[in-house]
């Protein structure tokens, strides 16, 4: 009798605990730091490395002295200066399915946008929120932008 209950509750408490286990699709990863740069990832803050990856809904934050380059799955390249705050609210990059989108959120600070494959393929699914307003329909495009903020 004790086999099959401690069985029973063993195969419920991996059941509750799979989800937690299930890795979560990354969306690119950090390519370089310098400085004090840190990931805002739900809800807490841990310290960003090399070639540590990046998620969907990830706020990444570069400090006085922090820079950080990052290559998305699309080959997208970004890089944040001092100061800087960027949030990851959309990817999708699945051409097989023709499904393409991708929305960063630029809060403040120094930005570089190198612009990958989803430029190229659907530019029309590319979007930027700046506090100046949205930058949208980026095919193959490369910019610099400086927004102000709370520094």
């Amino acid at each position: 009798m004790k086999k099959p209950v401690m069985g029973f509750l063993m195969l419920l408490l991996w059941a509750l605990c799979a989800p937690s286990w299930a890795e979560v699709q990354h969306i690119g990863k950090v390519k370089g730091t310098n400085g004090i740069v840190s990931i805002q990832r739900a809800g807490k803050m841990i310290p960003a490395f090399p070639h540590m990856k990046v998620y969907l809904n990830d706020m990444l934050v570069t400090g006085s002295d922090g820079v950080i380059g990052l290559l998305l799955e699309d080959n997208t390249l970004l890089s944040m200066g001092p100061m800087s705050r960027l949030a990851l609210d959309k990817f999708d990059f699945s051409p097989a399915q023709n499904r393409y989108a991708l929305q960063l959120r630029m809060e403040q600070g120094t930005f570089v946008y190198l612009s990958g494959l989803m430029g190229k393929l659907a530019p029309y699914a590319v979007k930027l929120d700046t506090p100046a307003g949205t930058i949208s329909m980026l095919k193959e495009t490369n910019f610099m932008a400086r927004f102000p903020g709370d520094e």
